[in-house]
């Protein structure tokens, strides 16, 4: 009985064996970029789930992105400072220059939005606060659910 043990286990040995060395032929015999590698190995897989398109840097440097996050915050200032001022054009062309910049926070898009609203423009007031709700910024849905209630108001009157 010990004798067909230690045989079958030496006869899955050199299988493993054989497997082993045809998985290393295959593998050296793959193109060594990463990309080929990541083919081959399903990781193309990986860096599609966990890295979405919009999690990857939009800015060439760290000083292009603190350039930009600088300007972002200047553009923001004067934006919220018109839309305290009740004037929605400044507020429109600050605010819009400001979600160009690639950053953004949530009251800018309200601000914006509700600017847009003022001004007539409801096509761009409801971009405007979907591209809030597509971002995740909160209470963006309620906004838009609210904007849309009362554009149903104002069309039935």
């Amino acid at each position: 009985m010990t004798l067909l043990l230690m045989v079958a286990g030496n006869i899955v040995a050199l299988a493993q064996d054989a497997n082993f060395s045809e998985l290393h032929s295959n593998t050296s015999q793959r193109s060594r970029t990463p990309e080929g590698d990541r083919g081959y190995y399903g990781l193309w897989a990986k860096d599609k789930l966990l890295t979405p398109p919009q999690y990857k840097s939009r800015w060439e440097s760290a000083e292009d992105s603190i350039a930009k996050r600088k300007e972002f915050i200047d553009l923001c200032g004067k934006a919220f400072i018109y839309y305290d001022e009740k004037d929605a054009l400044n507020t429109v062309i600050y605010g819009d220059s400001a979600l160009r910049t690639g950053f953004d926070n949530d009251r800018i898009y309200f601000c914006v939005a509700l600017s847009y609203e003022q001004l007539g423009d409801y096509k761009q007031a409801e971009r405007t606060f979907k591209q809030a709700r597509s971002r995740g910024i909160p209470n963006a849905g309620r906004a838009l659910k609210a904007f849309r209630k009362r554009m149903k108001e104002r069309k039935d009157e």
